[in-house]
Order: structure tokens, then sequence, then C-alpha cells
């Protein structure tokens, strides 16, 4: 718990980020990695597989721009710096990993906060009297613009996309009984998430959640959800399952097990 504590406190992120709960969301994951290393292994490599079959379909390679980079568990850090001549690492919380890899890379790897949504000041600002209609409406006409360093070469959205408009809102005062909240600010976020990341004239790699399973211990599917804005999607070029929350982490019962995708399009080799 101390560790925890120390960790918190010592994040480099806006005052927004730690109101809207996206400093404790960092703190979690790290913690969660840290007890179920061995379950995450085959997830954070097929992850860093697919980022760098992104950089290969690159014809030039001047920058990559990965967001969400979190710790960069998933992210092949030092092979992109091999590859591009500039990194940028982007997440609304910057921790200590993100950093020592910054100062190490003599100057080829930056990390920066940057809201990929471009909504969250302004929604920190409203927390007390937007409603929950105002809220979606932010996801829905949120533009970040362009990111830090310019437009990359490869742009990476590092598992990400299904917590950008949910974490955000996962303690909104206005939410009340609307137990359909969470959902709808999620999907909306994705989507115009998606939108942005078409938009750019790179090599885009998406990587995220398409559904979540519940696993029996004998194997038996015991529940599925799809993942809010993920749908109409075409057929991911990579797919693997994520062993998120083995028994007892999430439930004593079942696993908790997400299915994942990657989807790399833009110009470049196929």
């Amino acid at each position: 718990m101390l560790a925890e504590l120390f960790r918190y406190f010592t994040l480099r992120c806006p005052p927004w980020a730690r109101l809207l709960g996206l400093a404790h969301e960092h703190v979690a994951i790290t913690y969660r990695h840290r007890r179920t290393q061995a379950a995450w292994t085959p997830h954070l490599d097929a992850s860093k597989a697919a980022i760098l079959e992104g950089a290969e379909r690159c014809t030039q390679r001047r920058r990559a721009l990965v967001i969400g980079a979190g710790d960069c568990r998933d992210v092949p850090v030092a092979e992109l710096a091999a590859r591009f001549d500039e990194v940028v690492l982007t997440d609304v919380v910057i921790g200590p990993e993100l950093r020592r890899l910054a100062r190490r890379s003599g100057g080829k790897v930056r990390a920066e906060v940057w809201d990929a949504t471009g909504v969250l000041t302004e929604l920190a600002r409203g927390w007390r009297s937007l409603t929950c209609t105002q809220v979606e409406s932010l996801f829905a006409r949120s533009d970040p613009g362009v990111p830090p360093g310019g437009e990359p070469d490869l742009v990476v959205s590092a598992n990400c996309i299904s917590q950008i408009g949910i974490v955000p809102v996962d303690r909104f005062p206005g939410a009340g009984a609307d137990g359909k909240f969470q959902d709808r600010c999620g999907a909306t976020a994705a989507r115009r998430h998606r939108q942005w990341l078409a938009a750019r004239p790179g090599v885009r790699v998406l990587l995220g959640d398409r559904a979540r399973l519940d696993i029996a211990p004998g194997g038996r599917e015991l529940r599925r959800e799809s993942v809010p804005g993920m749908e109409s999607m075409r057929k991911p070029d990579r797919t693997w399952r994520w062993l998120l929350a083995p028994i007892p982490e999430w439930c004593p019962d079942f696993d908790r097990v997400h299915e994942v995708g990657a989807w790399i399009d833009g110009p470049g080799r196929r």
C-alpha cells in the first residue's frame, strides 16, 4: 500500500488526471501486472510483434508516436528507436519507467503528457455541473488535433481504446442511476478515436479489446460481452487472448480474459 501511494504522488500528470481517476488507474494497472506478470506476457509479446509489423510497413521513418504508452510493457521501445529518428511516447500519466526510457535514449525517445481525446480538461472543469448528455457530447466532438512533434510516420494506439471514454467517467457524479452511461461514453470515445486515427497520413496500428470473457477453470465460457465502440470494424490482422486477471485476481470462480485485435492500416508494404 505504501509503495502504491508513493508511486501515485510521484507521477507526472496534470491535476485533471487525478480528479478523473486516471492516475489511480495507472497505479492499479502497474501493480496488477506485477501480480500477474506470467499471465500477461503472451499478450505483451503479441502487442509488440504487431507494432513492429506496422513499423516495417513504413516507407519513411522519421517519427513514431505511441498513444497510451503506460509503462511501455507492450511497446518495443528499443526496436522503434533503432528504426525511427524519433519516438514519442504519450499518455495522460507519465510514470518513472517512461521517464527513465526517455533519459537513457540520448534524445531519441520523448515522454509527453498528452490527452488523445482533447476533452479531458473541459470534462474536469465541468465535473460537478455537466449533465450526462453534455459529457457524451464532449466525447462525440472530441479532437486532440496534431499530436506532439507533428504527424508521425507510424502511430500506435496501444491497448487504450476501450478505456479512453470509460475510465474518465467511472465516478462521474452526474451519472446517477444511468447504468449505460459509461458504455455510451466508451463507445462514443472509441469511435471518435478510430476516426482520428484513420485521418493520420502514416501507418496506423490499433491494438484494442474486442470482447471481455469470463472463463471457468475447465475452459467453459461463462460470459461474453462486446466492447462498446468496437463493432462494425473489419477483421483484425491479428487476434489473441489476454489473460487479464487469472483466478483469484478478479474472482475466485473464473478468469477474466480479453479478446484483443490488431488492425494495421495505411501506406507501405503488406
